[in-house]
């Protein structure tokens, strides 16, 4: 079976969907930019490539053009969280098998995958799927996550399903890996752990609510600022802990992006109550102007929020600690009684 390649700059996605088609027994490797994606491709026979649209350097149909030349019968996907007609078109015509918008539907895409790459993959992926010890699977997780005893299993596998229904799906990777390190073949934290990375990528069902009733996700802030034109906030609006807001912050502080300072200038025609804070369109404040043009590094008010959160989030890591020990002294006393 050939490998996929994913080439996807966004940490988070790009982990998410390599996972996701690890545990569905795919072999596969990843790529945070297109000139890396060009190099693999020429030492390396892949089945399939998935193409995030716009990447550092050279964007996706670019890449799937090139990679074309280098391998004729390599099959393409596009994703993108920026769709339109004529890209759609495009990546036909340089020999995508499909196109796909974001956030991915994860079971449509892998039945996708299950189609462009034929029968002989499919019956490989259900033999991988009923592995016992699937560690292979677990090894670049494990690293991270604490280190614990069997016993303890209970109290992870509870704290990790608490975290998980609190969006803090980071976290509760780690404790469902951490249990998976001791007990390889624990089917609860397998499954829990895909419903993580599920979720990861896919807007949240809330409790109680149907599975068809799709609840309205959090838009990013720089959605809202009107800097880039789509994506799905995946902390919680906890920015200080998010990857792509410290990106797109560099970008702002050096000056790079040409879009970016396009954006700036249209925001700064804006009429004053319409020009928010940050912190207002999360709705931590109930209203306030930004006065930095979104520069929060440098603005106080910023910085005083930002320590509140940090303070918060040390609180919070204090209260878990807690409930761990409790959970643990629960745990160990319970066969006595």
């Amino acid at each position: 079976m050939k490998p996929i390649l994913i080439v996807e700059d966004e940490t988070i996605m790009r982990e998410s969907l390599r996972d996701w088609l690890k545990d569905s027994g795919y072999e596969v490797e990843t790529a945070g930019e297109g000139e890396t994606a060009l190099k693999n491709i020429s030492e390396q026979d892949y089945g399939l490539v998935i193409l995030d649209l716009r990447l550092p350097g050279k964007d996706g149909l670019e890449v799937l053009k090139e990679a074309k030349d280098k391998r004729p019968q390599l099959k393409g996907i596009i994703i993108t969280a920026y769709p339109s007609v004529q890209t759609a078109v495009t990546a036909m015509k340089e020999g995508a098998v499909d196109y796909l918008s974001k956030p991915v539907n994860l079971n449509e895409l892998e039945q996708l995958i299950a189609r462009t790459l034929g029968p002989v993959q499919v019956e490989i992926k259900n033999k991988a799927v009923v592995v016992a010890e699937p560690t292979v699977i677990e090894e670049t997780r494990v690293t991270e996550a604490p280190a614990i005893v069997p016993e303890e299993i209970p109290v992870h596998l509870k704290l990790g399903k608490n975290l998980h229904e609190a969006g803090r799906y980071g976290e509760a990777l780690k404790e469902f890996a951490a249990i998976l390190k001791v007990a390889p073949g624990n089917i609860e934290s397998r499954v829990w752990s895909r419903k993580t990375r599920e979720a990861m990528l896919a807007p949240p069902v809330a409790p109680g609510q149907a599975a068809t009733e799709a609840v309205k996700p959090k838009e990013c802030l720089w959605m809202k600022m009107g800097i880039i034109a789509y994506r799905l906030c995946t902390r919680n609006y906890e920015c200080v802990t998010c990857e792509f807001d410290q990106t797109m912050q560099d970008k702002m502080a050096s000056g790079e992006s040409t879009e970016m300072d396009a954006a700036l200038e249209k925001f700064k025609g804006l009429p004053g109550n319409q020009r928010l804070c940050r912190y207002a369109l999360k709705g931590d404040v109930s209203h306030r102007v930004c006065t930095r043009l979104f520069h929060c590094s440098v603005c106080e008010f910023g910085q005083m929020m930002e320590d509140a959160l940090q303070q918060k989030l040390v609180k919070l890591a204090v209260r878990r600690e807690a409930l761990l020990k409790k959970e643990q002294k629960t745990a160990v006393a319970a066969p006595a009684a």
